[in-house]
């Protein structure tokens, strides 16, 4: 089968399904005697729930197209060059604006390739769109830090990032981003804040324990491993 076939094939098939749902809908507002406007609005409702459902399908198998890419052939590749990537990660962003890693990687690769604003203004609306994504917090936290030389708004940022409430892909990711976190912290002079995160780095160190990388077992940069 053809990489377009493999790719498009479930598309059509959920297009089908789509189809299906939306008459079914249609005829048993009918057997109820419905009056129009309502049938109107269910179908609505319908459609406006199973699209949603095929964009943000149709967003994954994008993404789990692009990905294998950026952390596998391309793995030697900088990411400010993998410029190439960028039509498809604006495609998954339309298809599921609640995925974060998108927002993530795009706004580096625009940020890298001198458009810095657009960079900027994609960081922030991945926050604005997914503001539980511990991710996305830190990101633009740095891009502020580094790129536009606002040590209040990282600052900002990088709090919201720490938040009990933020969410993470595994310890493991949130170890790396609260180092970042850290880091830009005692850099903008937040030394008492970055204190606090550094201890909360050691207790997830010792939850993570073996499985945790060889590069991240020293955050707070103490010269003593962390376990």
């Amino acid at each position: 089968m053809s990489i377009r076939r493999e790719t498009w094939l479930p598309l059509a098939i959920a297009a089908a399904f789509l189809t299906l749902a939306l008459g079914g809908q249609a005829v048993g507002d009918r057997i109820v005697a419905a009056p129009s406007n309502a049938t109107t609005a269910a179908v609505g409702r319908a459609s406006l729930s199973y699209l949603t459902g095929i964009r943000r399908y149709a967003g994954a198998v994008l993404w789990n197209r692009v990905e294998p890419l950026l952390h596998g052939y391309y793995d030697g590749v900088p990411l400010y060059e993998q410029r190439y990537m960028l039509s498809t990660i604006a495609a998954v962003e339309w298809l599921d604006p609640t995925f974060d890693q998108p927002y993530y990687v795009g706004s580096w690769i625009l940020s890298r390739n001198g458009k810095v604003s657009e960079g900027l203004d994609m960081a922030r609306r991945g926050t604005e769109r997914i503001p539980q994504s511990g991710t996305l917090h830190m990101s633009y936290a740095q891009m502020l830090f580094v790129l536009k030389r606002d040590v209040k708004g990282a600052v900002e940022q990088s709090m919201l990032a720490v938040e009990p409430s933020m969410s993470w892909a595994d310890d493991v990711e949130k170890i790396n981003g609260y180092a970042a976190i850290e880091q830009l912290l005692r850099q903008a002079g937040e030394t008492a804040r970055a204190d606090a995160v550094a201890v909360e780095i050691d207790r997830l160190d010792e939850i993570v324990g073996k499985t945790a990388p060889t590069d991240v077992h020293d955050h707070n940069g103490d010269g003593t491993p962390d376990h």
